[in-house]
């Protein structure tokens, strides 16, 4: 997952993407150019009300999600309850803590009190479509036909927002009807040739089982030994990423079953294991790996990149990639030892590359 907020003049660019299939692109005017629901009584509260809100977008932008997600619910206490613009920041909020249904819900009540502003209608209608794209999980048929309704309500306001296009078409893929959602794609990449999801556009187009899989996000990593090592170079192979940190008690006592793991696979040509280290400090890290003969590939995400990728908020996590680089098999927030399915989901999948089957 990925979260951008960018001052541009007067207005603010929040930029929201999730996995490799879903993209929300949303530009807020600032708190004094919304509109609202009731006229402002006083300059002083309207002050407050404007510290608050933009006190919600700092912590929505430092990903500070439950912290950003009072400051819009105390922004809308200055409101009497009836800010669209708060309401409809709350439905961000909800969505990046993956609560969907309130997410859902906060759009229907941003739409309810927006009037006629369209510009916060249209953003309303993306997020609550992507809210059931998200609740549908790729195999809800209905969500996702709900989904592609506020989508195309959204895009039935006129309003310049490409990003619809992109999200309609990716459901109407899910639902399997390609032509349909490959032209979508099309409209999209043409009003938005620079966009930020034109590559996933395009590598839909040209496959479109991506948006119906469970597709790896692109990544790079340097590896403590210092090799390259791409998503595409894995390609072929099933690749078990361990996202640890010497902190994590469950992560430290899951390196007896690592290193035994990658000592059995040791000779597998298919199979590759992956340390990816939280640690916010190097040399700690280093040590540590050293120390405890952690020898496959270990890499210190020191800016947190491949992990806000992946989305991962808790460790250890184990992700189980394929030869096709589909994501199999995730666990979280437990150690090796109680990820009971955890080396079935290996097993499955190196021996699924030994027969040629895929």
């Amino acid at each position: 997952m990925r979260l951008r907020l960018q001052g541009r003049g007067a207005r603010w660019l929040l930029l929201f993407t999730v996995g490799s299939s879903i993209g929300l692109l949303v530009l807020l005017p600032p708190a004094k150019t919304m509109a609202v629901s009731e006229p402002i009584a006083h300059a002083q509260d309207d002050d407050a009300y404007n510290i608050e809100l933009g006190k919600g977008l700092d912590l929505l932008r430092r990903r500070k999600f439950e912290d950003a997600l009072k400051s819009f619910k105390r922004a809308n206490e200055m409101r009497g309850k009836k800010s669209p613009e708060c309401f409809f920041l709350m439905g961000q909020a909800y969505y990046s803590l993956e609560a969907y249904k309130n997410a859902i819900e906060s759009c229907d009540k941003a739409l309810e009190l927006a009037g006629n502003d369209n510009a916060l209608r249209v953003r309303a209608f993306n997020l609550k479509g992507l809210s059931l794209q998200s609740q549908a999980e790729l195999k809800d048929q209905k969500k996702l036909s709900e989904a592609e309704s506020v989508f195309r309500e959204g895009l039935a306001l006129n309003v310049q927002l490409p990003i619809l296009y992109y999200n309609l078409g990716i459901a109407l893929l899910q639902q399997n009807r390609d032509p349909e959602g490959l032209a979508e794609l099309e409209k999209y990449l043409k009003l938005a040739p620079k966009g930020d999801s034109v590559e996933q556009a395009r590598k839909m187009i040209e496959n479109p089982r991506r948006a119906r899989e469970a597709y790896a996000p692109d990544f790079s990593i340097v590896t403590a030994d210092g090799e390259h090592i791409t998503l595409e170079d894995l390609r072929g192979k099933v690749v078990v990423l361990d996202f640890w940190g010497t902190w994590c008690a469950p992560c430290v006592a899951s390196v007896p079953s690592l290193r035994n793991l990658h000592k059995r696979y040791t000779k597998e040509p298919s199979f590759v294991l992956i340390g990816v280290s939280s640690d916010s400090e190097e040399e700690p890290w280093r040590d540590f790996t050293t120390r405890n003969k952690m020898v496959w590939p270990q890499y210190w995400d020191r800016d947190g990149r491949v992990r806000r990728a992946f989305n991962v908020h808790s460790f250890p996590t184990y992700i189980v990639i394929d030869h096709e680089g589909i994501v199999r098999y995730r666990a979280s927030g437990t150690s090796w030892e109680r990820s009971a399915y955890l080396e079935d989901a290996i097993k499955k999948q190196v021996k699924i590359v030994a027969k040629g089957e895929g």
